[in-house]
């Protein structure tokens, strides 16, 4: 996949986009209270909005994956329910109309062979129904097993910027990287003229 559509494919990061998620994973904090079942997301960032929007995201996420982790078989039996109730469904109408339709065409026959045949073609027609009837009962209980798999998630504190900075200011880390500069520099600077200070001494 290119990246001249602003997509990223997780399968194949980029350098740049391996070093973003890996400042993100170090920032982003998950605990799981296993007596409460609680589900605690810290985000830490030097913007407070980026950590509101990204602590959401996460929790949105989170929400999907453990829905999607539980309810997968589940949901693959609702699928082949699904299919098999279509398919008996089917199966019933056909026999229904050709029951209806043979029956209209030989309603005023006497011939017992015709009897027959329109009887063979009503239970049939019974069958399929009693079918149908079994694979609907199925699928509801396949509807309700996703229903009673599917976790019910209550926000006990929502996202939000907060109003004050947890960690340090952005002032202050850049006042330390200005001042860790400076000596850098001063350092630098006395030891290439080393010499010139030796010799003034």
């Amino acid at each position: 996949m290119g990246k001249s559509d602003g997509k990223v494919n997780p399968f194949r990061l980029t350098r740049e986009e391996a070093g973003i998620a890996k400042k993100i994973r170090a920032n982003v904090s998950c605990q799981v209270d296993k007596k409460t079942n609680v589900i605690s997301i810290t985000v830490t960032d030097q913007d407070p909005l980026i950590a509101a929007t990204l602590a959401d995201t996460v929790k949105q996420h989170l929400q999907v994956n453990i829905t999607n982790y539980r309810t997968k078989k589940a949901r693959v039996d609702l699928k082949y329910m699904e299919s098999l109730f279509a398919e008996a469904r089917k199966q019933y109408d056909k026999a229904r109309q050709t029951y209806a339709s043979y029956s209209d065409a030989h309603q005023d026959m006497v011939l017992q062979s015709y009897k027959l045949k329109e009887a063979d073609l009503e239970n049939d027609m019974q069958l399929k129904y009693n079918i149908y009837q079994q694979v609907m009962e199925q699928l509801q209980l396949s509807k309700a097993k996703v229903q009673e798999r599917t976790p019910a998630f209550t926000v006990i504190q929502s996202a939000s910027v907060p109003i004050k900075h947890s960690n340090r200011p952005k002032i202050v880390t850049l006042i330390i990287w200005m001042t860790l500069g400076v000596i850098v520099r001063s350092i630098i600077l006395v030891w290439k003229n080393r010499k010139k200070i030796i010799n003034l001494d």
